[in-house]
């Protein structure tokens, strides 16, 4: 089965069968978080939402993030949980603020929100809650991402493989390190010998393209969560 159906079969399972899509939903969350520790930079593996809307369609994708959310809030005994017409636009706000979030991430992201690891939870659930999670996962995420590409960098040298290399420098997912300053000039240097290494004038055009794309979403998310340059 391609990467990330397994999840969406699941959480269609979960609306059919209960029990047994908890326990294969169990199951993927610990593949994610080994030890009940996030993995970050497993996800890269995945396909991003985006691209899964174009190829199971929104409907679907909207579909399985309210399955996700309502599993999350039916976690909780609150004096002030979210209606379903609550979650149905979570779920699209969601989807429309994914960036290059994989299905994956929300996955580990309502995980750790049951354990009170990105917010805590008092008396109510809404759409603020879940907010705040996504921004605090974000910065988690991101925080993962500068600590991985400063050994990526030491290491890229001693890389033989092209394609490895080609994964490694997928601008989708290093520009989450890109916000440390620091490693401007570090990136540069390593974009730099991947156009070298790649040698193809399409692929240049494509790296550039997507740089440019990550630049203005990474901006914008800087400035909603306060960042500053």
């Amino acid at each position: 089965m391609q990467p990330s159906m397994q999840l969406i079969t699941t959480m269609i399972k979960l609306e059919k069968n209960k029990l047994e899509g908890k326990m294969e939903l169990a199951e993927i969350c610990r593949e994610l978080m080994p030890s009940g520790k996030p993995n970050y930079l497993s996800v890269i593996k995945y396909p991003m939402i985006k691209s899964l809307i174009e190829s199971q369609g929104f409907r679907v994708m909207h579909k399985v993030i309210f399955l996700m959310l309502k599993d999350f809030c039916n976690s909780f005994n609150v004096v002030r949980n979210m209606s379903e017409d609550q979650m149905i636009e979570a779920a699209s706000m969601l989807l429309d603020e994914c960036d290059n979030f994989r299905l994956e991430d929300y996955v580990m992201m309502f995980q750790m929100g049951k354990r009170g690891e990105l917010f805590d939870v008092h008396d109510r659930i809404d759409l603020q809650v879940v907010t705040a999670m996504m921004d605090e996962y974000w910065k988690k995420r991101h925080e993962a991402g500068e600590s991985h590409i400063v050994t990526e960098i030491n290491h890229i040298d001693t890389l033989g493989n092209t394609t490895r290399l080609g994964e490694i420098v997928n601008m989708q997912d290093i520009k989450l390190a890109e916000l440390g300053s620091g490693f401007s000039s570090a990136l540069t240097d390593m974009k730099k010998l991947v156009e070298e290494k790649v040698g193809n004038k399409e692929e240049r055009a494509r790296l550039r393209e997507i740089e440019k794309s990550d630049t203005e979403a990474i901006k914008k998310r800087k400035q909603e969560l306060g960042y500053n340059d």
